[in-house]
């Protein structure tokens, strides 16, 4: 297997897994790769950490969680895998720049200007 064909595949073992613990080990394995190459690899390839890559993709579940659904932030951020509001809160702002709580309420705003 060459190395882009082992990524891809690592990205799509991802994309099937946002819900569940992902660790850089399992990950490796699931390529047959040693934990060190397959981080290396990755990181050469994507342009990112690997639990960058799961963080920034699990956000990008999260807003189509905020947009098409009323469920509570709190269990969003649970279903994705961060531990606790505070840390998913963290994520979110450190990477849109706003709160869960304020891109929620923007969504649903310009939803509503939509229909006007």
């Amino acid at each position: 297997m060459h190395a882009y064909e082992a990524i891809q595949q690592s990205l799509t073992f991802i994309e099937g897994h946002l819900t569940k613990e992902i660790s850089t080990e399992e990950l490796a394995d699931t390529v047959g790769l040693s934990p060190f190459y397959f981080q290396r690899l990755f990181k050469r390839l994507v342009n990112k950490s690997v639990q960058e890559y799961v963080k920034l993709r699990r956000l990008a579940k999260v807003i189509d969680n905020l947009k098409s659904t009323d469920q509570r932030i709190l269990d969003i951020a649970l279903n994705y895998g961060f531990s606790s509001h505070a840390n998913f809160t963290r994520a979110f702002k450190e990477t849109y720049g706003i709160t869960p709580e304020s891109y929620r309420m923007d969504s649903i705003h310009s939803a509503s200007r939509k229909f006007l």
